[in-house]
């Protein structure tokens, strides 16, 4: 599952330009994590963003760590230095995720805050770049730890922020008291995700809306 947020804040940027930066701006031995706002963190910016048009254009199959420094304009030993497979690289962008802060709806009832929340779904599930990242995480997640670790992450920190709406639902009333957000979550997430991804069906506004219902009646209070 991809979110439960929109693709700006899933990627945390208003599109995938960066500035140009050479690996003469330095010396990754030195400095091997990035310092907030420093040349590193502008090495790693740049090196996410092409990522991520890559990602777009040929998919992670395809993905080569030289092409992401050509596109970046990196030195590739640079690249290879901190990031020594795409595995790796599709970790650390999914790690920079996991950072960025996201607003959850607050519409007032369950009902607006899950149709929200799969508006939002459908939305984030037609960005290429976002489904690009989805299906490298799946692909690299089949033999690398970092990825699969990353991925875990990723998801336990979105369902947390994303809960707000179940917990606020259990405060006025609407499900009881107990209810495991997550279940909720994913039972009104998961037709969404079935109809885009695999069977292309339409994902209408009147469906989101039964959709989330039939969450809602599953969980209500007997």
């Amino acid at each position: 599952m991809v979110a439960f947020i929109c693709p700006v804040t899933l990627l945390g940027q208003q599109s995938c330009e960066t500035e140009s930066v050479t690996d003469t701006t330095i010396d990754a031995t030195a400095v091997p994590r990035p310092r907030p706002g420093g040349r590193s963190a502008r090495v790693v910016a740049a090196v996410h963003a092409a990522t991520l048009e890559l990602l777009t254009e040929i998919g992670y199959d395809s993905l080569q760590l030289s092409d992401v420094a050509k596109r970046a304009e990196v030195n590739k030993t640079t690249v290879y230095r901190r990031w020594p497979t795409k595995a790796a690289l599709v970790a650390d962008l999914l790690v920079s995720f996991t950072q960025r802060n996201v607003a959850t709806p607050d519409t007032g009832s369950l009902q607006g805050d899950l149709e929200q929340l799969l508006a939002d779904i459908v939305t984030a599930l037609t960005d290429r770049a976002i489904r690009a990242v989805l299906y490298g995480a799946l692909a690299g997640a089949d033999d690398n730890d970092d990825v699969r670790t990353a991925r875990a992450r990723f998801w336990e920190e979105r369902f947390r922020r994303s809960g707000a709406v179940v917990e606020r639902a259990m405060t006025r009333g609407e499900i009881p008291p107990g209810t495991d957000p997550r279940a909720v979550l994913e039972m009104a997430a998961g037709p969404v995700y079935f109809r885009v991804l695999f069977t292309a069906d339409a994902v209408t506004p009147d469906y989101l809306g039964e959709t989330v219902r039939r969450t809602i009646r599953a969980f209500a209070p007997r």
